[in-house]
């Protein structure tokens, strides 16, 4: 098998400490290399970490979760966040265009993740970037991208197809936003469709804990199995990607 070039981009969500998810970025990296790939990564902050404005950052995020697909342009953590992958790729000598590009994105970073993605895809094409959403909110993703992200969650149950909208969560951040939208329904009239605009693939997690836990490894974030809440997500997380590449 050739070696592929695949860049591996993590945003952070809002008043994130700096290293919060290295740990991750090793895991995933090194799960991405069991293909065959060499992988080029990074963390990123699209609404600044921990040392910006709390109020600033809750704001910015709010207004990126209210656009819609032709507004995406203006989205302020998706295109910091474009800005960061055009400066990695300058970094290296002549013309970069990998593989793939995966962006692994917690909380708010999962919004900017997939409007960044989207920008990405409408200005180069090529293959769609894959996307994960880790307790997200949710916003509403192109058409042209649903089929590339994956929504992870904390749940009281492991809770996959179509009833995961509505499952039990445990994660009070991926109540936020929606990913639903109008439709014409019978009679011609309009009906509210709560998974119009939400991603196809997803995957909820027993994890102990909730929005700032899934990837902590030590006591007391470890499951009966004697799996700590980084290995499931990790898993979770891998597994798609490498069912993708």
């Amino acid at each position: 098998m050739s070696e592929r070039l695949i860049e591996l981009y993590l945003p952070a969500g809002v008043a994130t400490s700096p290293m919060f998810m290295e740990r991750l970025r090793q895991v995933v990296e090194r799960g991405i290399e069991e293909t065959g790939a060499i992988v080029r990564s990074s963390l990123s902050f699209p609404y600044g970490d921990n040392e910006r404005s709390l109020f600033g950052q809750l704001r910015e995020v709010g207004r990126d979760l209210r656009l819609r697909d032709r507004r995406l342009d203006g989205s302020l953590g998706g295109n910091r966040l474009l800005g960061m992958i055009d400066e990695s790729r300058r970094a290296l000598r002549g013309d970069f265009m990998p593989a793939r590009t995966i962006i692994v994105g917690h909380s708010a970073g999962g919004v900017a993740a997939v409007h960044a993605a989207r920008l990405l895809y409408a200005r180069d094409g090529g293959l769609p970037p894959l996307v994960v959403m880790i307790g997200s909110p949710r916003c509403r993703i192109p058409d042209e991208l649903r089929e590339q992200v994956l929504y992870v969650y904390a749940a009281r149950s492991d809770s996959q197809g179509a009833g995961w909208i509505s499952a039990k969560l445990l994660d009070p951040i991926t109540r936020l936003g929606s990913f639903g939208g109008w439709h014409t329904g019978r009679w011609r009239l309009p009906r509210w469709q709560m998974d119009k605009h939400a991603p196809v693939h997803a995957s909820g997690l027993r994890i102990v804990g909730g929005h700032a836990d899934y990837f902590r490894e030590q006591h007391p974030y470890v499951n009966a199995r004697g799996l700590s809440n980084m290995a499931v997500t990790a898993e979770a997380v891998i597994k798609w990607l490498k069912q993708r590449l």
